[in-house]
Formats: C-alpha cells, sequence, structure tokens
C-alpha cells in the first residue's frame, strides 16, 4: 500500500528518503562484497589514514563500541590493521592494508552511483540547494544539541544542590 508522501511531516519524509536511499545504497555494496557501514569505515580511513576507534567512531557519528565488531571482522579479512600507537601503547590505530585500499574505488562507483540515482531529473542548482539545506539542517541540529547538553547539566546541578 502506497502512502500520499504529500502529506507526510517533513520528519517522516526524511526518514523514508533515508530508508530508500541505504536500502539502495546496500544493494549496490552487496555486489562488491560489503556493507554501507565498512564502507564508511574503509573510506574514512583512506581520507585520514592512521586513527584510533575512538576518532573513527566520532567521525562516524557512532559509539566505539558499536563499531568493535565491525572492524575486528575487517581486520581478520585484511582490510585493515591495528597497531599500538607509538606515543601512547593504550592507543590502537586503525590503517588500511593494501585489500581495504583496493575496495576504495568499489566506494566512489556506488557513490557515484547513488548520486546519479538520487538526483536525476534534478537540475545542478537544485542538487547544491539541497546540500546546502542538509547541511544547514545539521548545523541546526549541532547546535541544539550542545544547547541541551548545557540545560541538563543544569538541571543536573539544581537537583543536586537542593538535595544537599
Amino acid at each position: 500500500m502506497q502512502c500520499d508522501l504529500e502529506t507526510v511531516p517533513s520528519l517522516g519524509l526524511m526518514g523514508i528518503v533515508v530508508h530508500k536511499i541505504k536500502n539502495r545504497a546496500k544493494e549496490m555494496y552487496q555486489e562488491f562484497d560489503m556493507n554501507g557501514s565498512q564502507a564508511s569505515i574503509l573510506f574514512t580511513l583512506y581520507q585520514r589514514d592512521a586513527m584510533s576507534q575512538k576518532d573513527l567512531a566520532a567521525l562516524l557519528n557512532v559509539t566505539p563500541p558499536s563499531i568493535t565488531s565491525s572492524i575486528q571482522k575487517m581486520e581478520r579479512e585484511g582490510y585493515l590493521t591495528r597497531r599500538p600507537d607509538e606515543a601512547d601503547q593504550r592507543v590502537m590505530r586503525l590503517t588500511l592494508a593494501e585489500k581495504g585500499r583496493s575496495c576504495i574505488q568499489n566506494i566512489r562507483t556506488v557513490a557515484a552511483q547513488m548520486e546519479e540515482l538520487m538526483f536525476r531529473g534534478m537540475r545542478e542548482e537544485e542538487t547544491q540547494m539541497l546540500r546546502r539545506m542538509l547541511l544547514q539542517i545539521y548545523e541546526n541540529l549541532e547546535q541544539d544539541s550542545g544547547q541541551n547538553k548545557d540545560k541538563t547539566r543544569q538541571k543536573g546541578k539544581a537537583g543536586h544542590e537542593k538535595s544537599i
């Protein structure tokens, strides 16, 4: 059953679109025997090279434990390596192995195909405008997130003071 997308609130519409994008990208990545999270890990390491799992997780906007199993699997399969940091032996640095580097072109291919599919029938100005709007939405949410953390801390301090 098809719903009338014209009446769906913006938040719901964004969710529907993101879900469709993820599903289509998942199909494309399967052709190269990988998934979206693996592709994100590989491409991020390709762009920045040696980095900690904590830094990688922050860039991908996930918690370090949530990517642990992916990293372990990718290391076992030879896509990346983990080595102790020279300055701090407690920190493990992740780097791309040759097998991981060889996947970068496949990731770029999927990204290009997805961009063509998503923006089919749109003018360049429209795609740039959408990009600017998405960046503005992201910035708004980031600013709000920081303000909410401050409010939560203030509430916590106020509650603590009352109980003393």
